[in-house]
């Protein structure tokens, strides 16, 4: 989203970007930071994704970007200032429907949000002290980078039906520290995991340069084959589907 919203006070009062001025124009010169301890160890991702973001890195070095290795605060610590505010502030905006249509909801979404109302009010005003300190701490590392690459998700997506439905508060997730700083992010495929489905690595900018970011990606996508691949789609079975119809 972009352009300025006078009735929304926390709007940017700023002209727009060009977000396409800048592609095309490559990468050489660009400073990445490479935060490896996200997806190698706070959250140890699958041996198809953590292969991927070494291709991906190895690609940008080839375009002329150069790399430095940046180590922040625990994925954890992101994980859980992220997750007390997301759930104060959902339980906070459908309480009204919650009492009253509870179970128009979908299961996994009502169930996850219904935990806001747990959460107590100074857990809160220390979840949102934590994120200025992350967000000032996201800010010096990036002072003298342009992008920062990590992770997008541990491993390929998992069968619907193997999804846990508290899954989102069992491990960090690698999304949460540009969700808790605000910092544009966009994820890009860099391989395939054994199951045949894309895994994928994380470039995040500061604030604001967005037209960075997408460049940095057009430059990544034009230079490797993931973008031309294609999943070879199969329909079910009328009696599986009819199977699911039933449960």
């Amino acid at each position: 989203m972009a352009g300025y919203d006078s009735g929304d006070p926390a709007s940017a009062d700023r002209p727009d970007a060009d977000f396409t001025s800048a592609i095309g124009d490559g990468i050489k010169g660009l400073r990445v930071g490479v935060i490896r301890h996200f997806h190698e160890t706070d959250n140890p991702a699958s041996a198809a994704t953590l292969a991927g973001v070494e291709s991906g890195l190895g690609v940008l070095r080839e375009l002329g970007a150069t790399l430095t290795e940046v180590t922040l605060s625990l994925l954890a610590d992101y994980h859980a200032c992220a997750i007390l505010i997301l759930l104060t502030e959902a339980y906070a905006i459908h309480k009204p429907w919650l009492a009253t249509r509870f179970y128009d909801y979908g299961e996994l979404f009502r169930d996850r949000v219904a935990l806001g109302a747990m959460v107590s009010g100074e857990h809160y005003v220390q979840a949102l002290r934590r994120r200025r300190e992350l967000c000032l701490e996201m800010a010096a590392a990036m002072a003298d980078l342009d992008v920062l690459v990590t992770a997008s998700q541990p491993a390929e997506a998992l069968p619907i039906r193997a999804v846990p439905k508290w899954a989102i508060l069992e491990k960090p997730g690698f999304t949460f520290p540009c969700n808790v700083t605000g910092y544009p992010a966009i994820s890009v495929c860099s391989g395939f995991g054994e199951g045949g489905l894309p895994v994928s690595m994380q470039i995040a900018a500061k604030p604001f340069c967005e037209p960075l970011l997408l460049r940095t990606a057009h430059a990544f996508e034009r230079a490797t084959p993931w973008r031309d691949r294609r999943p070879a789609l199969s329909w079910p079975r009328a009696e599986v589907v009819q199977e699911a119809a039933n449960e």
